[in-house]
C-alpha cells in the first residue's frame, strides 16, 4: 500500500477581516507617523535563544506535523517562573500573514492572536490593515505572554499560554508567504524576549533564555501509536483511500483515525485539530493510493486572497475570500511534507479554476506544467513514511 494525505489549507474567512480591519484603521488615523525612529526591538539584547527553528522543507529535522512549504514557523518551549511575566517585543515581517499560537499538552491550539488583531506600538503602523502602506519602516509591536487560561475576554495584545505554574509552555510563530527578496523571517528580527522576575528585575537575551529554561531541541513529533497505526496500516479493509477520492475536513486525531481507517464518522466530534495546527486555518484532506492508478488529478475554483507575493505597496483584500489558500501533498504517517502549491503560485484558467496532477516524477505526464495550464505536486517516494520513522516499518 502507497497511500500519502493531499491536505488543502485556507485561512481566515472574508466577513471577520473586513468588520477587523475597519475598526483598527479608525484607531490608527492621524498617529501614521514616517519620522525617524529607532525601532524598540533594536533596543533590546537579541532573543534567538528563544526560538527553535525554522520549521520548514528546507531542514528535514524538522519537516514534521504537515508544515506548509509557504510558511516559515518558530517554536518556544519555555517554564515561566513562579511571579514572573513575559513579554515580546517584535516588527511585523514583510509577508502575507502571521500568528502566535499557544498550545496545549495534546498539541491541540489554545489561543491565537493574528497580525490584524496586534495593535502597533505608538509610532508605528499595523501593515495588515486594510488600505496599509505595506513598505513603511515603523512596524513594532508589542506582546504580554500570560500564564494559564483567560478568566473572561482576552485584553488586548496578550496571549495566554494554557500552562499550569511550573509546567512547560508551547508557543509557535507562523510567517506565511515572505514578499520576494525576504529571507525566512521576513526581513525583521524574531520577537524578542523580556523577562521580568516577582523581584522586578528584568531579564534579556540569553539571561532570559536562561530564567525560563527554554527549549534547545525540536518538538517531539506528534505521532500516533505505532503499534496502533501498524496493525491497520496494511489491512485493506482499513484503507483510508477512496476512489473516488473522498475530502474531509479535520477535526481531531482520534476522530481522523477513525473516520477515514475504521469508516465511523457518525456524530458530532469536536473541532480541536492536533498537530499544532494554526488556530486560525480550516484543513480539509483526502487519502490517493497508487494502487489505483499513478496519476491523480484535482480541479476547483481558487479563492480570491490578497496579493503580496511581489511585494505590493498596499495592503488590499477587500475583495478576498481568504487571506490563504494553499494544497499539500504529505506522507499520512511521518507527517512529512514532499511538495505545496499555494494561491500565488498555481495558474489558473480564465474562469479562475486549479487543475492539480500529481505523480511519481518517473511517470509525470509531459503536459503538466504551467505552460499548459496545469500545475503539478510530486507524490512521495515513502508512501505514509512509516518506515522512515523510528520504530516503523516498510
Amino acid at each position: 500500500m502507497n497511500y500519502y494525505s493531499l491536505t488543502s489549507r485556507s485561512d481566515l474567512k472574508k466577513s471577520l477581516l473586513t468588520l477587523t480591519s475597519c475598526l483598527l484603521i479608525i484607531a490608527l488615523m492621524g498617529c501614521n507617523s514616517d519620522s525617524v525612529q529607532e525601532p524598540l526591538g533594536k533596543q533590546i539584547e537579541p532573543s534567538a535563544c528563544f526560538w527553535v527553528g525554522p520549521y520548514n522543507i528546507d531542514h528535514p529535522e524538522r519537516n514534521f506535523a504537515y508544515p506548509d512549504t509557504g510558511a516559515n514557523y518558530w517554536h518556544a518551549g519555555y517554564i515561566l517562573p513562579e511571579g514572573a511575566s513575559l513579554t515580546l517585543h517584535g516588527e511585523y515581517p514583510y509577508a502575507r500573514y502571521i500568528s502566535l499560537n499557544s498550545y496545549r499538552a495534546d498539541t491541540s491550539p489554545a489561543t491565537a492572536i493574528t497580525d490584524k488583531d496586534i495593535v502597533a506600538d505608538d509610532g508605528s503602523f499595523n501593515p495588515y490593515i486594510q488600505g496599509a502602506e505595506r513598505q513603511k519602516l515603523l512596524r513594532e509591536f508589542t506582546l504580554a505572554v500570560a500564564q494559564g487560561q483567560p478568566a473572561g475576554e482576552l485584553p488586548s495584545n496578550t496571549l495566554f499560554d494554557y500552562a499550569e505554574q511550573g509546567n512547560k509552555a508551547v508557543l509557535i510563530y507562523r510567517i506565511y508567504v515572505n514578499d520576494e527578496g525576504q529571507d525566512e523571517q521576513g526581513g525583521v528580527e524574531l520577537p524578542t524576549v523580556e523577562l521580568t522576575l516577582s523581584s522586578g528585575e528584568q531579564l534579556y537575551g540569553q539571561q532570559a533564555c536562561d530564567a525560563l529554561q527554554v527549549d534547545s531541541d525540536n518538538l517531539a513529533i506528534p505521532l500516533v501509536p505505532k503499534e496502533t497505526y501498524g496493525k491497520i496500516r496494511l489491512n485493506p479493509a482499513f484503507d483510508p483511500a477512496k476512489n473516488l477520492a473522498v475530502w474531509r475536513a479535520a477535526y481531531n486525531g482520534a476522530f481522523g483515525i477513525q473516520c477515514n481507517f475504521l469508516g465511523n464518522c457518525d456524530g458530532e466530534p469536536e473541532r480541536k485539530v492536533n498537530y499544532y495546527a494554526n488556530a486560525d486555518n480550516q484543513y480539509v484532506s483526502t487519502f490517493l493510493n497508487s494502487d489505483f492508478g499513478e496519476v491523480a488529478v484535482t480541479r476547483g475554483k481558487l479563492p480570491k486572497v490578497p496579493k503580496t507575493l511581489a511585494g505590493e505597496g498596499v495592503f488590499d483584500e477587500s475583495e478576498s475570500q481568504l487571506r490563504y489558500w494553499s494544497i499539500c501533498q504529505n506522507e499520512y504517517y511521518s507527517q512529512r511534507v514532499t511538495a505545496c502549491l499555494f494561491d500565488e503560485e498555481l495558474v489558473v484558467d480564465e474562469d479562475g479554476y486549479y487543475t492539480v496532477v500529481t505523480s511519481p516524477d518517473v511517470t509525470k505526464p509531459s503536459n503538466a506544467n504551467v505552460e499548459c495550464g496545469y500545475n503539478y505536486l510530486p507524490w512521495t517516494e515513502q508512501g505514509d513514511g512509516f518506515g522512515r520513522v523510528e520504530g516503523g516499518g516498510e
